[in-house]
């Protein structure tokens, strides 16, 4: 029987999927499960997520948390930007806490920055008055366009990824860019493997075990079959590295607090040494692509 539209892929549109090795989250009264695509073994969220379950996941705690208490570094991205003479203006779409920005903007970039929560827009227009800010629906609004459009950390949290490029990339001029950097957690690396031997594990012991938790990320890709969905989307790699983060593994000893969570910390150590010796090993990425057509 045919599988109903919700569960096409949402890289290569296949439907044919099964249930991946995760347990089903239930949030919002709901149970999430992630399917995994056969065709190119992309794992998605399934059912989708709604708009109320945008507005309960993303509220401004969760940009404090996640964004505002976190001190940034981001000499790599804007020494990405500067090496193209030709990008000027930049609009990060999912700005967050707009320090990205920010930090181009000291570099003598144009920057627009677009966020969902309207409170969020209002609060950043008032910290950094240089920098122009929209909501999601005044941004498509407008008729301008700009130089390169940048994703960071955004794209996975997107129910239509597809869709979300193909109307960011009115907003890029021919010949632009669009800018993406973000978790690769299928892509091969220790701690990739460890997870989904354990997960693995415990389904088969444990398998009607539901977790509590929220489904933030809307899919789990890998190095190739996100190139290649850009390469759908219409863009020419200019750049395509991959990098390993102890994420979501403590990043400090001080931080295992549980022996599981010690665990955890040797293995994203072992994970970040074995990714300096194999250079396809790795969480996360950092795109470039230049708008074809």
């Amino acid at each position: 029987m045919k599988e109903i539209i919700e569960t096409k892929c949402l890289f290569c549109s296949s439907e044919k999927s099964k249930e991946s090795f995760y347990a089903p989250i239930r949030f919002n009264n709901k149970q999430f499960v992630y399917r995994e695509c056969l065709n190119c073994k992309l794992n998605y969220n399934f059912p989708l997520l709604t708009p109320d379950d945008y507005e309960k996941l993303y509220t401004i705690s969760y940009h404090d948390e996640y964004y505002f208490k976190e001190q940034k570094d981001f000499s790599k991205q804007v020494g990405i930007l500067q090496q193209q003479k030709d990008i000027i203006s930049v609009i990060d779409f999912g700005c967050g806490d707009a320090t990205f920005l920010n930090s181009l903007h000291n570099k003598g970039f144009k920057c627009t920055g677009v966020e969902f929560n309207p409170e969020l827009v209002e609060k950043l227009s008032d910290e950094y008055p240089d920098i122009t800010f929209y909501t999601v629906e005044d941004f498509f609004e407008k008729n301008d366009q700009y130089d390169c459009a940048h994703l960071g950390d955004v794209l996975e949290h997107m129910v239509q990824p597809a869709e979300t490029v193909k109307m960011l990339s009115k907003k890029i001029r021919n010949g632009g860019y669009l800018f993406v950097e973000g978790p690769i957690e299928h892509n091969p690396s220790v701690g990739y493997y460890f997870r989904k031997s354990y997960f693995s594990l415990i389904k088969k012991i444990k398998p009607k075990r539901i977790v509590d938790g929220a489904p933030y990320h809307t899919f789990l890709a890998n190095k190739k079959n996100q190139l290649n969905f850009f390469k759908l989307m219409g863009y020419s790699t200019s750049l395509m590295e991959v990098d390993e983060a102890a994420w979501p593994f403590p990043g400090k000893y001080a931080d295992a607090k549980s022996i599981k969570s010690k665990i955890e910390y040797v293995v994203a150590k072992i994970s970040l040494a074995t990714a300096k010796i194999f250079s396809q090993f790795g969480n996360r990425f950092y795109y470039l692509g230049k708008k074809v057509n």
